[in-house]
């Protein structure tokens, strides 16, 4: 059965909705979200109110649909990678360092987006902290595959707990995009954190 394309009624509504989303994703990065309202964002755009209120029930429901997008994004980074793909510690160090360039890589083209994610959605309502941890959790659960093959195939540690391990990974790799993007600290800090956070996974800060 052959499936009918979108109608072009369907099709503008569609733009209508992202670009109410762009302008909520700069009003709510430069003011915040509890300082920003539906004016702001449809004076972004040049639309009355009621046009807002024709794709969103109201500013909380522009902010689900704005985390929904992001985390999306995020969760195509990590699948970027086949888990089963590396057969050795130095295959899977080039997997952290691909994966977590595209990550930092995210999140410096469009700085507006991990504002939302790791400062803004935390801080806000429950529903939107818990859709933000799920989808965090998710990626964990990702990752946990790459480790779960090191483990079968013998180049991590048998006894390795994946879980908790998959989610220090995640951990790490946030936490140096938050630096990275609050405080600005030197234009080699992604590739400085992408070189050094894979070796304190694999070999430790032991002396070698």
């Amino acid at each position: 059965m052959r499936t009918k394309p979108p109608s072009p009624i369907a099709n503008r509504a569609e733009a209508r909705r992202e670009q109410i989303l762009e302008a909520a994703l700069d009003v709510f990065s430069e003011k915040g979200y509890h300082e920003a309202g539906i004016a702001d964002i449809a004076g972004k755009l040049n639309i009355g109110h009621g046009t807002c209120y024709r794709y969103f029930k109201n500013k909380l429901d522009i902010l689900h649909a704005l985390v929904d997008r992001i985390l999306l994004g995020l969760l195509e980074v990590v699948r970027k990678e086949s888990p089963e793909k590396s057969n050795s510690i130095e295959e899977y160090r080039n997997q952290i360092k691909n994966i977590g360039w595209e990550l930092f890589q995210l999140f410096s083209k469009d700085p507006r987006q991990a504002k939302i994610v790791f400062f803004e959605a935390m801080a806000l309502d429950e529903t939107v902290k818990r859709k933000v941890q799920l989808g965090i959790d998710k990626s964990a659960r990702l990752t946990e595959l790459y480790l779960k093959n090191g483990v079968k195939k013998g180049f991590l540690r048998r006894e390795l707990d994946t879980r908790i391990a998959s989610q220090a990974v995640n951990a790490m790799m946030f936490e140096g995009i938050r630096i990275n993007l609050s405080s600005k600290v030197d234009s080699k800090f992604a590739k400085r954190w992408l070189e050094e956070m894979p070796t304190l996974m694999l070999e430790g800060m032991g002396k070698r």
